[in-house]
């Protein structure tokens, strides 16, 4: 359908299913609601079929192939039109799958699901800031945001890193998604020697060092934070465990951001989306699109306060868990609100900005 499917992508049903559902919808989901993805994931499911787990999975990868395979897929959707040219994205999926089917039949489905697969791990954290559960006992209820006080699920550096990538990835693709980022980019790349080369492949080295840049600033000051934390607070306590013990409440800032960029995607291509499931061998030449209100504007900003809000008290519940001091545990939180409002405030700036294509990449 990618292939032979229509054109446009507002009616190409492989275009509709990974940006209106599997990067809008499934993660507003899986954050609302639960993760639905450990059920739908057609990878896993062909994994499981078939003799596997020919290797044990290295554990000094932990997770860190997850963080460069979603900055990865990050870098492939902005310099590659698999947005927009449906034979792009099916070649792109069809890399994806070999590289996914590959790695769970040598490592084993469970290993490498858990620990490399990027959208795995994205749709699994997103799921920890849900309001419904799944345990030994059965599904059950929670506050939404509540499980983030809990710091269990995460086993590693690697754990830290791919949560500030949800953050960063979003922040750059909104940004570079404006007039301002237009406007950085073409200056950065008219001060760039030429040598020769067409300014298409000096463009993209550009976005890429943005994109890596940018991420390591995103990381670094939440590692400082960290540090700042411990010598503020005169704790035993190791910075490393501090910045393990703080770091899942940035999920909720980055399923706020997310919902800030994606749900107006989503919610005026869901009525293509569903035609096109409900008749993918027939789509319909002008497919309903829906028009988004005035005040949906404000809907974004308040998910960006929401998502901060939760973070916020959900860092101040991890400080009194960790330390036995109050006054400790108020200082503690310090360097880690000042960072959570300067992810927040880029943010805001972002959505206030005037949207551009992005140059160079048409």
């Amino acid at each position: 359908m990618g292939y032979t499917g229509p054109s446009l992508p507002t009616s190409n049903l492989a275009i509709l299913v990974t940006f209106a559902g599997a990067r809008a919808g499934l993660p507003i989901l899986a954050y609302l609601v639960g993760n639905a993805w450990s059920a739908l994931n057609p990878w896993h499911t062909i994994v499981t079929v078939v003799p596997s787990g020919f290797l044990k999975y290295p554990d000094s990868w932990h997770r860190w192939p997850a963080v460069v395979g979603v900055l990865l897929l990050v870098w492939v959707e902005l310099i590659f039109p698999i947005s927009t040219v449906p034979g792009t994205l099916v070649a792109v999926i069809a890399v994806y799958s070999v590289v996914t089917i590959s790695g769970g039949i040598i490592f084993g489905p469970k290993s490498w699901f858990k620990n490399a697969d990027p959208w795995s791990v994205l749709f699994r954290f997103f799921g920890t800031a849900a309001p419904v559960y799944r345990d030994n006992n059965g599904i059950g209820l929670r506050l939404p945001a509540s499980a983030l006080t809990d710091s269990d699920f995460l086993e590693d550096l690697s754990d830290i890193a791919f949560i500030i990538a949800l953050i960063w990835e979003l922040t750059f693709s909104g940004f570079i998604t404006t007039q301002t980022g237009a406007t950085v980019i073409e200056t950065i790349v008219t001060v760039v020697p030429s040598v020769g080369l067409a300014v298409e492949y000096i463009a993209v080295p550009v976005y890429t060092l943005l994109l890596i840049g940018g991420y390591l600033v995103f990381f670094y000051a939440y590692w400082y934070a960290s540090q700042l934390s411990r010598r503020w607070t005169r704790t035993y306590i190791d910075s490393t465990e501090i910045a393990f013990r703080f770091a899942p409440p940035l999920i909720a800032i980055a399923a706020g951001y997310h919902f800030a960029h994606y749900a107006e995607l989503f919610v005026t291509l869901a009525p293509a989306l569903a035609t096109g499931l409900l008749s993918p061998l027939s789509p319909p030449a002008n497919p309903t699109v829906l028009s988004i209100p005035a005040w949906f504007d404000g809907l974004k900003i308040a998910a960006v306060l929401i998502g901060h809000l939760l973070a916020v008290f959900t860092a101040h519940g991890v400080a009194y868990n960790t330390f036995s001091s109050r006054m400790v545990a108020i200082r503690s939180q310090y360097p880690f609100v000042l960072v959570m409002i300067g992810y927040t405030a880029v943010s805001l700036w972002i959505l206030s900005l005037t949207g551009a294509i992005p140059p160079y990449l048409s």
